[in-house]
């Protein structure tokens, strides 16, 4: 078990980490600022690199009134086979008045046997925004692994000022013939979504990002607009660099229009 709670604060001199506590193997070392001290960078670390059948990692984040904070993950988080009971990532994001955050993790990587759950859920205030993206590895294709054994467990909520507007609840099973069929995952070993949502949401992004959308061998997407103002784009893959590099993309022109300020590349990225 392993948890962590973040404050952020909106300070005179910019936006601070207010309080960091942590207990087990999860912690952030300490507050960046390559935007400026409007912008708080933190980069949560998980020294094991790994989560085993039975881990439990419970990760809250509370961003105060007008403060901005990009929070994201060294490397990608590998998810090991489950001998008996499965592993859990919990996170709770709660954003007050006009703050605004930044959620950008590197990659899950499952390998065969994994059996997972992972529970996200947003509470935003109606002026503040949120951009976050969640991509998915079946398999170590690298090492010639399929992932032909485990199982995926996905929760994503938002509520904004308390009232529920997006829900998503989902399995994926590695043995379920209907996981692996063309309404769902079909044979794309990668699967990534980006969700964004702010005053700024509206059909008119969806017109904007919709050319953006490629359809290719390598990488499909789509984008919509949810009807509570919550802004989806999904994409397979057969290559997760492919499809990292197009959040990417995206993401970078996204975040001008949500949270009103100009994107620029994380250190990490260029690793």
């Amino acid at each position: 078990m392993a948890k962590l709670n973040l404050l952020y604060e909106r300070t005179p001199i910019g936006t601070i980490l207010k309080s960091s506590l942590h207990e087990g193997p999860l912690r952030v070392q300490k507050a960046l600022y390559p935007e400026g001290d409007d912008i708080c960078h933190t980069v949560i670390i998980h020294p094991p690199a790994g989560i085993a059948g039975g881990d439990t990692l419970d990760i809250q984040v509370s961003v105060a009134k007008d403060a901005h904070v990009v929070l994201s993950t060294p490397s990608a988080t590998k998810w090991y086979k489950s001998f008996k009971n499965p592993a859990t990532q919990a996170i709770q994001f709660e954003l007050g008045e006009g703050a605004k955050l930044d959620w950008l993790p590197q990659e899950n990587l499952f390998f065969k046997g994994a059996d997972s759950n992972l529970l996200t859920k947003l509470d935003l205030a109606s002026s503040s925004s949120f951009i976050a993206w969640d991509a998915m590895m079946l398999g170590r294709h690298a090492s010639g692994e399929e992932w032909s054994k485990g199982r995926i467990h996905i929760l994503n909520e938002i509520r904004r000022d308390g009232k529920l507007i997006w829900i998503e609840n989902g399995n994926i099973d590695a043995e379920d013939i209907y996981s692996r069929s063309l309404p769902q995952l079909g044979s794309w070993p990668v699967c990534v979504t980006l969700w964004a949502v702010g005053p700024s949401c509206s059909n008119a992004l969806v017109d904007i990002f919709a050319d953006m959308m490629p359809w290719t061998d390598s990488l499909r997407a789509g984008v919509t607009l949810m009807p509570q103002g919550v802004l989806l784009v999904r994409a397979v893959s057969n290559d997760i660099e492919i499809a990292r590099n197009f959040m990417i993309d995206v993401w970078t022109k996204l975040r001008p229009m949500v949270h009103g300020v100009p994107a620029q590349p994380l250190r990490l990225w260029a690793s």
